[in-house]
């Protein structure tokens, strides 16, 4: 006679699973609509790749390449220049006073600022639009879960001040009181607390440090004297740069940035962001005047060294190419700075 099959006692019952809410409650939580950033039209983001790009083919020929061998790299030229603003096409943010909701290919994503436990920084070295390089905003919410922010949309300044705000400025308040407590915060291979600053086992006493210096997606320390970093924090390496940098702020007697589009927190956690975005359009036309002026100059010497040999070699293989990409990378450069002030 076969035993009969065990069971136990006792079951528990069988607990359905909660529905996750729905997408109208969930914009709810974050507040009303504040403003709505979306793409730029196709044809002004890419008027600047596409005179790049006939210029870089018009150079080639003239300097002697045949027509079918410059062409190709005239299009390289247009699809390298031409991917970052396309990449962001059907990408919108509608920003509301306490989230935002991300739209991508159709789907959205309701992302509360409370909810947001990391930010970090996205910088794209080939595209100076507001001094420091910055591309991208990610955010980690404590789910694990990660949200990419493009700021090549319109109005970004307005957009990345409000989301480094709405995430970083709870996240300072928090990170001061943890100081004071003698806590120990972390960012990356860097350690903070209230007597100094840790970098891969260097210490540096906040008392022995005589300057700070953020510029170029950086943090630079200097222990002595103001000439040769003590060492240097990458912004795109730690989590939380603007908390990092209020800290710093906050314990360093003297510290210069040079920067406020990456560094909203500079003017305090109290600015508003009419005040920062005005900064930034600042900042951006500036630098596009200075592109401007760099580019201008590196086409004239390029014309002045080409007339003055043209008339003794008579060819147009002395053409100053040179200068004339640089120039043209320079002009394309202020182009897209400026047009980026313009949507600011």
């Amino acid at each position: 006679m076969s035993p009969l099959p065990t069971r136990p006692y006792r079951e528990a019952a069988t607990v359905d699973p909660e529905p996750p809410p729905d997408f109208a409650t969930e914009v709810a939580r974050v507040g009303p609509s504040i403003s709505v950033h979306a793409p730029p039209p196709l044809f002004t983001a890419l008027v600047g790749p596409v005179l790049l790009a006939a210029l870089v083919v018009a150079g080639s020929v003239l300097y002697g390449l045949p027509m079918v061998a410059a062409v190709p790299v005239g299009l390289a030229t247009l699809a390298f220049l031409a991917w970052p603003p396309l990449r962001v096409r059907g990408t919108s943010v509608a920003l509301h006073a306490e989230g935002m909701v991300l739209s991508r290919g159709g789907v959205r994503r309701v992302v509360p600022f409370e909810d947001v436990n990391e930010v970090w920084f996205e910088f794209d070295w080939l595209d100076r639009r507001s001094g420091t390089p910055l591309r991208a905003i990610r955010l980690l919410d404590f789910s694990g879960q990660s949200h990419r922010v493009p700021l090549a949309l319109n109005d970004a300044a307005t957009l990345a001040t409000s989301v480094l705000q709405g995430c970083s400025t709870p996240l300072l308040q928090e990170a001061r009181r943890a100081l004071a407590l003698g806590e120990t915060l972390t960012f990356g291979d860097v350690r903070l607390d209230r007597d100094g600053i840790t970098v891969r086992e260097a210490r540096l006493p906040w008392r022995e440090t005589r300057l700070a210096v953020v510029a170029r997606a950086r943090v630079f320390f200097y222990r002595r004297f103001p000439i040769l970093a003590w060492r240097t924090v990458r912004l795109g390496r730690i989590p939380n740069p603007t908390v990092f940098i209020g800290l710093v702020m906050a314990n360093v007697s003297n510290v210069r940035v040079d920067d406020n589009f990456v560094v909203p927190l500079a003017f305090g956690a109290e600015a508003s962001p009419a005040r920062l975005t005005k900064a930034a359009v600042q900042a951006t036309r500036n630098l596009a005047l200075r592109y401007l002026l760099i580019g201008g100059v590196s086409f004239l010497t390029a014309g002045v060294l080409t007339w003055r040999t043209w008339g003794v070699h008579g060819s147009s293989d002395n053409l100053a190419t040179g200068p004339v990409v640089f120039g043209g990378i320079c002009l394309y450069q202020a182009l897209v700075t400026y047009l980026a002030g313009r949507r600011r």
